[in-house]
């Protein structure tokens, strides 16, 4: 009977233990974000689809921070990489407090430093957003605990493209050249059949004198 009682006790402490850390859950959407970068890698432009929501559903306020973290090689997405620099990646701001009932949007930035974009072309990396919700120090019960939910963002480099453009205005140049030089050949070829016409006597007139 008295292991019965105990074990009783342990299983309501355990389900009491749950419904409070449940309480202190927050709601993040996406779950995932993919971010396609522009072929000239620039800052990511602030929309909607670079920003990551977070809510508190409960009647205490909760203090919400973020923090970037390599996802483990176990773990990672088949065909994804490492980002080679952390850094890289800027989610605005650190931290949000979110009063109860409330959502506010987490920013993320990307900016790859000019002198080392080349590198990197047609690249693939994943890592994640992790977010850290504490109950507010103000919170009945004084209670002060830690859950953590990730977000797993994707990013795709550019495939190239801007090679490609430089490429493009080499032909048109090109082209344009060429079709400069053509304008300038049959100028000249017009000029010149003009002058041959010009200095050639008229023989109608030569005709006239000889016959006089």
């Amino acid at each position: 009977m008295k292991k019965l009682t105990i074990l009783f006790l342990a299983i309501l402490v355990l389900f009491s233990s749950f419904s409070i850390i449940a309480k202190a859950g927050i709601q993040i959407w996406p779950g995932k974000l993919t971010i396609t970068m522009n072929e000239w890698f620039d800052k990511w432009i602030e929309t909607k689809y670079n920003k990551i929501q977070v809510t508190n559903p409960y009647s205490y306020g909760v203090n919400v921070s973020v923090k970037l973290n390599h996802p483990g090689t176990q773990v990672i997405s088949e065909g994804y990489s490492y980002i080679p620099d952390l850094s890289w990646i800027k989610i605005e701001p650190e931290t949000i407090y979110l009063p109860p009932n409330s959502s506010n949007f987490f920013e993320v930035i990307i900016e790859v430093p000019k002198n080392e974009q080349f590198k990197y072309f047609n690249e693939k990396w994943e890592t994640w957003a992790v977010f850290t919700s504490n109950l507010y120090p103000g919170h009945q019960g004084g209670m002060n605990f830690q859950v953590e939910l990730a977000v797993k963002l994707f990013i795709n480099t550019p495939k190239s493209e801007a090679a490609g453009s430089q490429y493009l205005y080499i032909i048109l140049f090109l082209i344009s050249t060429i079709f400069v030089v053509f304008i300038i050949l049959v100028y000249l070829k017009k000029r010149k059949n003009y002058q041959v016409n010009v200095t050639k006597p008229d023989s109608s007139l030569f005709f006239y004198r000889r016959k006089k």
